[in-house]
């Protein structure tokens, strides 16, 4: 697996975690669980880590900007 296929596997494990955490402060429409507030906020810092891992690496293995890769990932 090359570092790129790694990192993109590290943001979609970041994101699942992210997501059973939300869904366990959230769980439905009308209840919110105060008491996992800090760990829904320690994945979603998790997956903005990964994420911008990624970025960096997508940036410097083809030689554009942040802004650059923005306005492809735009269409």
């Amino acid at each position: 697996m090359t570092d790129g296929h790694a990192l993109v596997a590290d943001v979609r494990e970041a994101a699942r975690r992210h997501n059973l955490t939300w869904e366990a402060m959230v769980p439905d429409p009308f209840t919110v669980n105060a008491a996992a507030e800090p760990a829904e906020e320690a994945a979603y810092a998790e997956m903005a880590t990964a994420r911008a891992r990624l970025r960096t690496h997508i940036c410097e293995q083809y030689g554009i900007t942040v802004r650059e890769l923005a306005s492809l990932a735009q269409g």
